[in-house]
């Protein structure tokens, strides 16, 4: 048996019972103490902890027979609430103090997929209710970790997209830090997203480049999503050059444009600006009217121009994903005036405008999406597709730090 109680701050306390409290699975059922499963359940865990807990939910799992069929038994897991601090006075149990956030391995041989399911809901929990003071608080945690790293006077930032982190081969004098080694930084689970905040010069300017992002289909919360965006705010960035992969809803494209982001429409369903507010992130109503930089834009058609690059423009949709768009939802994008559709990116300019930042935005189309003639396409020709368009979006990134005013 395994008793989970959450304490007030986040903590948990585990408990295994080294032997059974209750009695055994016999033919004839459990044996009667004269006291229910619960009652014994919650007169335990007081006395091995010395808190006062109130029981909260049962769960049941079965053991499997694998040496004898007529010894099949039932396992409970105790989930409770309590408040104080815990002490161990019974050395009949094992009792484990965890961060909520920490994932411990199960303690118990066939509790194994409960554990893990419950403390996984946990998390999700947590980062959907994050308070804005523990969003500060790990955004300080990454400021100490770049201490003294990152030039004070870097004011220009890139997010790269799904296919497009070799445009991080093109900073000069390098330096990085992964994801993984950032205090409360999400991870990057998608193929081609390399994970790391990386700083270097492009075009004589300091940058910083987030290679690889995080999308609401891989579980991410759209306050998660959000958070790399406050960091770069907290450090200073004043231009956000943001770049995705993704399908035309123009049938006048064709697979390798870039396309220069106009305008959005969060189809998503979510926002990261939902929830507790802190007036430092910004104005709690943020105006949308002009999401991409007027100017940014401009500067980007005569870069396009001068360097003879094709430039396409257009309205970008984002969605939640994961499974990509039917015939008729295809319709229905390009009735909602959009010229390409992908799964990223507005959770991050919404996170951005809010902040102040001056976006620019483009767009690598890597099909075009026609309704009456869908075409399957794998994640694969996606990346294939997106690196061959980089050597384009390289030359026009480069010429647009060159001439950015800050």
């Amino acid at each position: 048996m395994d008793i989970i109680i959450e304490l007030k701050g986040g903590k948990i306390v585990l408990i295994r019972r080294k032997n059974p409290p209750f009695g055994w699975a016999l033919p004839g059922g459990f044996v009667d103490y004269g006291e229910s499963l619960e009652a014994a359940a919650i007169r335990e865990a007081e006395e091995e902890t010395g808190l006062k807990v109130s029981l909260i939910r049962q769960l049941h799992t079965y053991s499997n027979p694998d040496r004898d069929p007529r010894r099949h038994t039932i396992t409970t897991v105790f989930i409770a609430r309590a408040e104080g601090s815990p002490k161990a006075d019974d050395d009949a149990a094992e009792i484990g103090i965890f961060e909520g956030d920490s994932l411990p391995r199960p303690l118990a041989f066939d509790h194994g997929s409960i554990l893990d399911d419950y403390f996984r809901q946990k998390q999700k929990e947590k980062a959907g209710k994050t308070l804005p003071e523990q969003t500060e608080e790990n955004i300080r945690k990454v400021l100490e970790r770049l201490k003294d790293k990152i030039p004070a006077d870097t004011r220009i930032g890139i997010v790269l997209g799904t296919g497009l982190g070799g445009l991080a081969d093109c900073l000069e004098q390098p330096s990085f830090v992964s994801y993984q080694d950032l205090p409360s930084f999400p991870h990057s689970t998608v193929e081609s997203h390399q994970g790391r905040l990386l700083w270097g010069r492009i075009a004589g300017r300091n940058v910083l480049v987030l290679q690889g992002r995080f999308h609401l289909y891989e579980g991410y919360s759209a306050r998660e999503i959000a958070f790399p965006i406050r960091v770069l705010a907290v450090l200073g960035i004043k231009v956000l050059i943001i770049s995705n992969a993704s399908g035309g809803l123009d049938p006048l494209f064709d697979p390798g444009d870039v396309m220069l982001i106009t305008d959005q429409i969060n189809y998503t369903g979510e926002n990261p600006l939902v929830g507790p507010h802190r007036e430092s992130w910004g104005p709690r109503f943020p105006d949308m009217s002009q999401v991409y930089d007027r100017r940014l834009n401009a500067l980007a058609k005569e870069v396009a121009e001068e360097r003879e690059i094709p430039l396409r423009s257009g309205v970008y949709v984002g969605l939640k994903g994961p499974s990509l768009e039917t015939p008729a939802e295809t319709r229905f994008l390009i009735s909602m005036g959009a010229q390409a559709v992908g799964m990223s990116t507005v959770m991050e300019t919404i996170t951005a405008v809010q902040a102040g930042m001056r976006i620019l935005g483009f767009s690598v189309i890597t099909n075009v999406n026609r309704p009456a003639k869908m075409k399957k396409i794998s994640i694969k020709s996606v990346i294939e597709t997106a690196q061959k368009a980089e050597p384009k979006l390289m030359t026009m990134v480069e010429g647009i730090i060159s001439r950015i005013s800050l």
